[in-house]
């Protein structure tokens, strides 16, 4: 493998690391937002939920309460028969106007129940719905970030490992130069300035490159960085290598 070829594919190695490096941070921070966003339509589902159970209560309380006045109704019109005297008569009259008027309470009760029932059942329906869709597009993408988040480790010694055995196949004179670069680059772990013969600028940081500094890249075996940031300029095309070894 070329120079050219070898140091490229290490730094894309130091990006590749980088990334899982950053990915330890954001892929737990991204599996909390979405397991966050999920958990939020579950509370909104179980809230809607708690509503309407809470509403089917009341109507169905209301419906005890007025089977009940019924019966006592009910009760009090058979008083009538066997009343004695006008006081008993005018107490069971008393009882019976007492009992119509909680009937109709209750049913007016009722009624007004009833008509919130039609909008806090669609209330729930639409919570279930928006809880139902958010967790079907949501659950893969949890599992897919636990799994990566517990295989980032790993990825980044193998990763490590393809490093050091490419470094090995690389003068230690420019190891120690792309390093040193790379040193202040941990995050983004790009060392390199790529130039191709028709390049002006420095790819790392687009500096205008002068004539001078074109044709030492082009001709000279030693490494040249860029003046302005420090990047290892390495050609892209089968130009004279940046180092003597080929």
């Amino acid at each position: 493998m070329p120079l050219e070829s070898k140091i490229l594919t290490m730094e894309t190695l130091d990006i590749e690391i980088a990334q899982l490096e950053n990915s330890k941070f954001e892929y737990p921070k991204k599996l909390s937002e979405v397991k966050n966003t999920i958990a939020k339509k579950e509370r909104d589902l179980s809230f809607a939920k708690e509503n309407l159970e809470k509403l089917q209560r009341e109507i169905s309380s209301a419906n005890i309460d007025l089977e009940t006045h019924k019966k006592e109704l009910a009760k009090s019109y058979e008083r009538l028969n066997t009343v004695k005297n006008n006081k008993e008569y005018d107490a069971v009259q008393k009882e019976i106007r007492e009992r119509k008027s909680l009937i109709e309470d209750t049913n007016r009760d009722i009624a007004k129940l009833k008509e919130k029932l039609p909008q806090v059942e669609d209330n729930f329906k639409n919570a279930q719905e928006s809880f139902e869709k958010i967790e079907t597009e949501n659950t893969p993408l949890v599992e897919d970030l636990t799994q990566k988040i517990a295989a980032i480790d790993g990825n980044i010694t193998t990763k490590t490992a393809e490093k050091h055995n490419l470094a090995s196949q690389i003068s230690a004179n420019l190891m120690k130069l792309y390093n040193l670069i790379l040193f202040g680059r941990k995050k983004s772990g790009k060392a390199l300035s790529h130039i191709s013969a028709g390049s002006k600028v420095c790819s790392y940081c687009g500096q205008i490159l002068s004539p001078n500094v074109v044709k030492k890249i082009m001709t000279s075996a030693n490494p040249v960085v860029c003046e302005n940031c420090g990047s290892l300029f390495v050609l892209i095309e089968n130009q004279k290598p940046l180092d003597s070894e080929a």
